[in-house]
């Protein structure tokens, strides 16, 4: 109740196109966060809040907040949460930071299926981003043959559970209940992927961003190439 009359950015607005290759850079429609808590308890939306950072409104939170010591190089400032409808869906992706995290069920039930780094290429992933067009539940062999050769991991998580997502690991979250969870990152476990996770966030994603405003379309149908190239080089190859 305290909270409710602030204004919150919400994704996967009904009727709004979805950019496959890139990543939400400002929110789709805006509403009080009351309004939409109460939306998505009584099963009207699929709409998405996510990186919430509840602390950062009602700061005496924070005494009710423990961090595990289960991890080296917690990052204490941003325990987010994330909010959604029955029947939300969170596209396959991978965090652009690199980060690990523990992302813990607080109310209703989550489908996570995770797929390992090293299945990249057999994914489609798209140059300068993080994010593919497969579709996991309906996969297109004939579009996208190297999926063939993925094998993942398909978790169900609920209220009171906490699922580790290891640094660099492909997501796919569905929201079986309206749901609330909490995710907890600490830094990727090599300076490798730490860099690759500054060099995302720092650098690719602007020049994505630069590249389809001065080429259009031109700009996502060479990343499409790119990604096909790099899957049809690695069929029939173990990984």
């Amino acid at each position: 109740q305290e909270l409710g009359h602030i204004e919150v950015g919400v994704y996967d607005v009904e009727g709004k196109e979805r950019k496959d290759d890139r990543s939400y850079k400002k929110a789709e429609a805006y509403m009080n966060f009351g309004e939409y808590l109460e939306q998505i308890e009584q099963g009207t939306t699929t709409r998405r809040l996510f990186l919430f950072n509840v602390f950062k409104h009602k700061k005496e939170l924070r005494d009710d907040f423990h961090f595990p010591d289960i991890a080296d190089y917690v990052v204490r400032q941003l325990p987010l949460a994330f909010f959604g409808g029955k029947g939300a869906v969170t596209r396959i992706h991978q965090d652009m930071d690199m980060s690990n995290v523990f992302l813990t069920e607080a109310v209703g039930r989550k489908r996570v299926v995770l797929f390992d780094p090293k299945y990249s290429r057999l994914l489609y992933r798209y140059p300068f981003g993080v994010h593919t067009s497969v579709d996991i539940n309906h996969p297109d062999y004939d579009r996208f043959p190297a999926l063939a050769q993925v094998r993942g991991y398909d978790f169900e998580i609920e209220a009171g559970d906490t699922l580790f997502m290891p640094s660099g690991y492909w997501h796919h979250i569905e929201y079986l209940e309206a749901s609330i969870g909490v995710s907890v990152r600490s830094l990727a476990p090599t300076v490798k992927m730490r860099l690759q996770g500054l060099a995302n966030v720092g650098v690719l994603t602007h020049l994505d961003e630069l590249f389809r405003w001065s080429m259009g379309q031109k700009w996502f149908d060479i990343k499409k190439r790119i990604a096909h190239k790099r899957a049809d080089s690695l069929l029939n190859v173990e990984v």
